[in-house]
């Protein structure tokens, strides 16, 4: 596993052009917030004029008939919902895009040894790669929900039967219920963070074999049955990732009070934070490569 991430490390360096691609997606998705948000809130500020100075007199008013402020400003609601909604659309593209750009990038430059990164090969990788993530992170979002409706049900069931038994309020009966809704969080939270790795998995395994998006679940049910040290893979990733964030925001919290060095800092934090985010992708790529005895993976990429 350490080898793995030694490699991940090494693969991140490789391709260092990934960071400045991802600090550009973040300037990009700032921008847009501005024009997507930024320009009809001051459009709405701007038409409302006189209604603004009056806002402190109108407000009781509005709060008792909510139904004629949303018929005063039904056009106004309906121009910054739509706003709200164009910006989720154009960040998620967005964001699928460059995503499925850099682990293009990265899976190439694993398996082939000779490969050097360029935009050219970043904008291929990622409309090769974009239709397939955007149809698998659906599937994994609209799985998430169902499975939080569950959990909320079993929640409801647990804590009325819990409230029905403890009425009496018994030293038995309360650590019965303390025992059940602590039951529920833990399996809860395991089932979560299992998901998770389960959705990032999926997600490597999709660029890295360039299967269907059914083929890739059940390659990536497949792979986690036969590799369960996979998921510890995933929590040593994950708690090394907020060890070092921690230690970093530590060292950035004491610098902050520095004027001029606050800048400074929140860029290096930017670049920081980029390039964990392509090391950990890096890392993950390798050890499912190595995991499955990629024969180019061995025969091209030595470290």
């Amino acid at each position: 596993m350490m080898e793995c991430i030694k490699e991940g490390f090494v693969l991140a360096n490789k391709n260092l052009q990934l960071v400045f691609v991802r600090i550009a997606v973040s300037i990009i998705n700032l921008l847009s917030f501005f024009v997507f948000l930024g320009l009809p809130l001051l459009i709405a500020i701007l038409s409302l004029g006189f209604d603004l100075a009056q806002a402190k007199e109108m407000m009781p008013f509005f709060m008792e008939n909510p139904a004629e402020m949303v018929t005063k400003y039904l056009g106004l609601i309906f121009f910054a919902g739509s706003a709200l909604i164009f910006y989720i659309i154009f960040t998620s593209v967005l964001f699928l895009y460059a995503l499925g750009g850099t682990l293009g990038v990265i899976k190439s430059s694993a398996v082939n040894m000779r490969f050097r990164f360029s935009l050219s090969s970043f904008f291929m990788e990622a409309r090769k790669n974009f239709s397939g993530l955007m149809w698998l992170i659906t599937l994994v979002f609209l799985a998430a929900i169902v499975l939080f409706a569950v959990f909320m049900i079993s929640g409801a069931i647990v804590a009325v039967t819990v409230q029905a038994v403890t009425e009496s309020g018994s030293t038995m009966e309360m650590f019965f219920s303390s025992f059940a809704l602590m039951t529920v969080v833990v399996f809860s939270i395991i089932i979560a963070f299992a998901g998770l790795a389960f959705g990032v998995y999926s997600v490597v395994i999709l660029i890295a074999d360039r299967k269907r998006v059914m083929d890739t679940m059940r390659s990536t049910y497949q792979f986690l049955k036969q590799k369960p040290a996979a998921l510890l893979y995933y929590v040593i990733l994950v708690a090394g990732f907020l060890l070092v964030n921690m230690v970093f925001y530590g060292i950035q919290i004491s610098l902050s009070i520095m004027p001029f060095v606050a800048p400074l800092v929140y860029i290096i934090n930017a670049f920081f934070q980029s390039y964990l985010a392509i090391v950990l992708w890096s890392s993950l790529m390798v050890y499912y490569l190595k995991a499955t005895g990629n024969p180019v993976y061995s025969s091209t990429y030595e470290i």
